[in-house]
């Protein structure tokens, strides 16, 4: 079966899909327009469809998805049965999007910490199915918007560009101190996340990911890209939501019918 999952950031719309795990295509735009994914839907005609968001209400823009598809899209929500364990003390507040990519981190490793790298950047850690927790800083645009808004002479400065371990001049000095300081983030925490769990290894994805890798195996830790995480967990939550419905409704149907059974007994008594 064919599943189109669709996950909403702050600042694109990424549309895949999956077949039996494997991603098939994707596509990314940038506003909650359905249009561009019309002739994607026709191409690859998917059974279902599943969505995240992060924010953005997606109400109209799922309904015109729906109507393409064929059935109403499934939207995660904190309600959602899960194929994972999220052991968090506030589970209502926990990101859409990082149970989705918990979920898709359970396929690709027993022990990950997975570190999404776009508007913020959420490091968590999934160990045997399990949501564990993890950490919420800002992201990498975050940063060089803040320390040019937040300050009275600081120059709005972008990732492109020279990378010194220190800056030589005040544009160095804020690329340096971005990129650096997010880049150090990641490997000490996949550092002291080793100390507990061994085998953990470091799953990153995020508009940031390909920008940010480099950089991290200058440390002697190998990230693993896995660009298509939070789809494969869209689409493995979508699965196990579908069946654990159907077993639902098996279970109500048995139910029904041994009532049934057993009110025709005690007609007969």
């Amino acid at each position: 079966m064919r599943v189109l999952t669709i996950d909403i950031g702050n600042t694109a719309v990424k549309g895949s899909v999956f077949e039996n795990g494997i991603l098939i295509e994707s596509i990314l735009v940038e506003d909650l327009d359905a249009r561009p994914f019309f002739p994607f839907i026709d191409r690859y005609r998917p059974g279902g469809a599943i969505c995240c968001s992060v924010g953005r209400d997606p109400g109209a823009f799922l309904d015109e998805i729906g109507e393409c598809v064929g059935k109403p899209v499934m939207r995660l929500s904190h309600e959602t049965p899960l194929p994972i364990g999220v052991e968090y003390a506030t589970p209502s507040t926990l990101g859409l999007d990082r149970i989705a990519a918990a979920a898709g981190a359970s396929l690709v490793a027993e022990e990950a910490l997975v570190v999404d790298a776009g508007t913020a950047v959420t490091l968590d850690i999934v160990v045997r199915n399990r949501f564990l927790g993890g950490n919420i800083s800002p992201g990498m645009r975050l940063r060089f918007r803040s320390l040019n808004r937040f300050t009275s002479r600081l120059p709005l400065v972008s990732a492109t560009g020279d990378i010194p371990t220190f800056g030589y001049d005040t544009e160095t000095a804020i690329r340096a101190g971005v990129v650096n300081g997010i880049v150090s983030e990641i490997v000490s925490a996949y550092k002291e996340a080793r100390k507990r769990y061994p085998r953990i290894r470091l799953l990153l994805t995020g508009g940031d990911a390909d920008f940010l890798a480099p950089y991290i195996c200058r440390y002697g830790v190998k990230p693993v890209t896995a660009y298509s995480l939070v789809g494969k967990g869209l689409e493995r939550i979508y699965l196990h939501a579908e069946k654990t419905d159907s077993l639902r409704t098996a279970a109500d149907i048995n139910s029904d019918n041994n009532n049934a059974k057993y009110k025709s007994l005690q007609s007969d008594i």
